[in-house]
């Protein structure tokens, strides 16, 4: 499901005491190289591609993912602006503040960079260094609204464009080494799942849980991980809630983790049953698997995504669950990548169509207010044929992490 909900901070390195129990753990990531200057050069060919094919004669971009994935450059946001540009035609540019230039140039080397005063427009060294051509200028989706307005003064209004269709449709179709990245991430999610969860015992309650599996994926080489453990009735909270329970016998626990390889992410949900699952948890988990079994017969090229969302639910109303989002109250899935949460979205009505390299999450959930919550998630490829899961997917809830490997 992703980080939104009420976690603790991300740790972004491993813990300096590494507990004995997740050895087997360790250099499970090896081997999965991170993007090179070479890759980041194939992601702006692909831009620059994508925005002559729209129209558009550049995209402008600030710190964030789209900036990572065009040039691997990572900046704090402030009220100054820190600019990429990229152009169509020609090699890309960088607009920084000019008291900042020295530092910036340690990521940017001998970049091609225009530093601006204290006393002037940004927007304005944009404005002319593109020049006055009719094809407006696309910024990225995640730019901030007074920078979009700098951009607007200094061009006019009908010369700046939204360039969400652009960076989207660029960045939904994962290479073969950013899938690699992505697959090996998922794996090892899973991987510390399964070994944390035969060292549980009664009476642990959710912080404490929640360190064990970001112990144990910091162990097998994942970064910035984030977990939320939630044991019995708070499970009935998709996003958790601020209780921290302990586990008694016959409680649900579900676990919704991930963390970041080379900055790809991984999204794994687990649910399982301390002890012996009562008929109705039974009955519902069985429902959550095969929706999921459902929707990932559905995943494949030229599919919309809407389709996905809409099996997986006929399959819970079927069972009983409720109509709607009654019981199963979120969309199916989002895309993932440099983010947790980013397009496609498996939700219901959307139109956007399938293609191959694109990733997802496939997360049905029930979730009975005051009782338990039941979500299983795996993320997803689109192949030229069908759909790909990353890791093993379960097989029944007692066997909740599927086979061994």
């Amino acid at each position: 499901m992703g980080p939104d909900a009420a976690v603790p901070p991300p740790c972004d390195e491993r813990l300096p005491e590494v507990d004995a129990r997740w050895s087997a753990l360790a250099g499970f990531c090896d081997g999965i190289a991170a993007p090179d200057d070479a890759e980041r050069r194939s992601h702006r060919t692909r831009m620059t591609e994508a925005l002559a094919a729209a129209g558009q004669r550049a995209l402008v971009v600030e710190p964030g993912p789209t900036m990572q994935f065009l040039a691997g450059v990572r900046w704090g946001r402030s009220e100054r602006p820190f600019l990429l540009v990229l152009p169509r035609e020609g090699e890309a540019f960088w607009v920084v503040p000019a008291f900042e230039e020295l530092r910036a140039r340690e990521q940017l080397g001998d970049a091609d960079v225009s530093a601006w005063q204290e006393h002037e427009s940004p927007y304005e060294i944009v404005a002319k260094r593109l020049g006055g051509a009719s094809d407006p200028v696309a910024v990225e989706p995640q730019m901030r609204g007074f920078i979009v307005e700098g951009l607007r003064q200094a061009m006019g209004a009908t010369a700046v464009v939204d360039g969400a269709a652009v960076v989207h449709g660029v960045r939904m179709r994962k290479q073969p080494a950013e899938l690699a990245r992505l697959r090996r991430a998922n794996e090892a999610t899973k991987a510390a799942l399964r070994l944390v969860a035969s060292e549980v015992g009664g009476g642990i309650r959710q912080s404490e849980l929640a360190e064990l599996i970001r112990a144990a994926q910091n162990e097998a080489g994942l970064g910035d991980v984030w977990v939320l453990a939630l044991i019995g009735p708070n499970a009935a909270f998709p996003h958790g809630t601020a209780e921290d329970r302990a586990l008694t016998e016959g409680d649900v626990v579900l676990v919704d983790t991930g963390g970041s390889l080379h900055g790809y992410r991984s999204d794994i949900t687990r649910t399982w049953v301390y002890g012996t699952p009562s008929d109705e948890v039974r009955t519902a988990w069985a429902t959550v698997a095969e929706a999921q079994r459902r929707a990932l017969e559905k995943i494949g090229p030229g599919v919309q995504c809407g389709e996905v969302d809409a099996q997986a639910r006929a399959v819970i109303e079927a069972a009983g669950f409720g109509t709607g989002y009654e019981r199963f109250t979120h969309r199916l899935g989002h895309g993932i990548g440099l983010e947790v949460h980013e397009p496609p979205y498996l939700v219901q009505a959307s139109t956007q169509v399938l293609e191959p390299g694109m990733t997802m999450s496939n997360e049905p959930g029930i979730y009975v207010p005051g009782q338990f919550g039941i979500r299983i998630e795996d993320i997803v490829a689109v192949t030229e044929t069908g759909a790909e899961v990353f890791g093993p997917m379960v097989e029944s809830i007692d066997q909740p992490f599927g086979a061994q490997p």
